[in-house]
């Protein structure tokens, strides 16, 4: 009296009671879609930030592993992030992602804190896979400086953590 399908169509059932009448009937199943789960977003923020995980709107629900229901997140810890998706046909998909929080790079500037007038002097910042960004516009781990004053440099690592320090 009963069949489990799991294709689309048009199912019709015949009937025969006892007495050698039928029936007949039928139904039009359908395949609903599964809902789309995505999750975009760092998972690479660093110490002291946030980012902002997110799966495409317009689901009927969302169920995200801390509790929220909203399509988008904001988290500042690490860990593990997951979230159940449902369309308005009750068609359900999860996704999770790994979010991992970085140190911040630590930034020191080696070299001469006094020199003789009229000559330079080489100042340097810790070497390592870095960007670096110095307050005279220099892209370099050193520089020559000429002049007394305070030099400042921003390093920033792979996952784009930046730290700052200065050298007078």
């Amino acid at each position: 009296d009963c069949i489990t399908v799991n294709t689309a169509g048009t199912y019709i059932v015949t009937i025969t009671d006892g007495t050698g009448c039928t029936s007949s009937c039928s139904v039009t199943v359908t395949i609903s879609p599964l809902p789309s789960c995505l999750i975009s977003g760092n998972n690479n923020i660093c110490l002291g930030s946030s980012t902002q995980l997110c799966v495409a709107p317009g689901a009927y629900s969302y169920i995200w592993s801390n509790g929220a229901s909203s399509n988008c997140i904001t988290v500042n810890t690490p860990g593990l992030y997951s979230v159940t998706v449902m369309n308005a046909n009750g068609c359900i998909s999860s996704c999770s992602q790994t979010v991992t929080v970085r140190d911040l790079p630590i930034c020191e500037i080696t070299g001469e804190d006094a020199f003789c007038e009229s000559s330079e002097t080489e100042i340097c910042a810790n070497e390592g896979d870095f960007t670096y960004m110095w307050s005279t516009g220099e892209t370099t781990n050193c520089i020559l400086v000429g002049e007394a004053g305070s030099y400042q440099v921003t390093i920033t690592d792979v996952f784009g953590c930046s730290s700052v320090c200065e050298k007078s």
